[in-house]
């Protein structure tokens, strides 16, 4: 792949990376957890790789394809073997707002004698949420942590200032859980397929992966989102009917793991080229 190439390449990961963060600081991951997770995926891919003689590659090639030291390659792969993917990832690498609250809820200084978090106040000679906040580590102000805890419902300011956690985890109040199902539903999928088509060693036909649009005036936006969930309603309706007629009954699990099927989605907004750019406070 040439420069320019991998340029377009990146320009458009970048692209798709925007409402994935969007949705990732809704539901209350920082960057730290998204890189562990991305090296865990670069290691695993390139771990899956073989060589011309058909034999699985060594840790050093895949710290030369990754750019991750070897010695990271070591811990991510022994780790495959022993968690289900994500579950190694370690508080250090949740954002603060979350580290908050776990030090609230497990730090001797920060619990009564029952073990239940204490009330505390802001600041203070005695124990205080900013204690909590420098406990927890990082840099960032107790005043943006105290903002972003409320903020997601996580933390109730009481009548006297004193702050009162109403959650031992941190998952932002707006966050929708449907939404891992569409991930792993439609965008693995959606991506996989795209993986799969621009594979040139692929041994397949290339799979269907179509997208029409075109700017609509807004008298007529509606009017095409009525329509079109209308006609891909009965769409999925139909591949939906075929795939049950052929599918493998429920007691030959054989081939569960492998399937088929298609996927149907609705966009309205800008379009990958026109993102906003980030505005800096004045």
């Amino acid at each position: 792949m040439n420069t320019e190439s991998q340029t377009r390449l990146l320009r458009a990961v970048y692209a798709c990376l925007r409402p994935l963060a969007r949705l990732l600081l809704r539901s209350g991951v920082a960057f730290k957890t998204f890189e562990e997770i991305a090296k865990a995926a670069f290691v695993h891919e390139a771990l899956l790789e073989r060589d011309s003689k058909g034999r699985l590659t060594n840790t050093s090639r895949v710290a030369v394809r990754t750019g991750l030291s070897r010695k990271e390659v070591r811990r991510i792969s022994e780790e495959a073997l022993t968690t289900t993917t994500g579950e190694s990832v370690r508080m250090g690498h949740f954002g603060t707002p979350a580290r908050t609250l776990d030090a609230w809820h497990s730090d001797p200084r920060f619990v009564d004698s029952s073990g239940s978090p204490k009330d505390l106040p802001f600041e203070g000679d005695a124990h205080s949420f900013s204690d909590v906040v420098r406990a927890a580590g990082g840099d960032v102000p107790p005043g943006a942590v105290r903002a972003e805890l409320i903020r997601a419902a996580a933390v109730l300011e009481l009548e006297n200032g004193y702050l009162r956690p109403t959650k031992r985890y941190f998952v932002p109040g707006d966050f929708d859980e449907k939404a891992i199902t569409i991930l792993s539903g439609i965008l693995f999928p959606m991506i996989a397929g795209v993986d799969h088509n621009a594979n040139p060693n692929r041994t397949s036909d290339g799979f269907i992966q179509r997208f029409a649009f075109a700017p609509l005036p807004e008298d007529r936006r509606a009017k095409f989102r009525e329509w079109s969930r209308e006609e891909a309603t009965q769409f999925i309706e139909m591949i939906n009917d075929r795939l049950n007629r052929d599918k493998i009954p429920p007691e030959d699990a054989a081939e569960r793991d492998l399937i088929s099927g298609v996927g149907v989605f609705f966009y309205e907004g800008l379009s990958a080229d026109s993102l906003p750019k980030p505005e800096q406070e004045g």
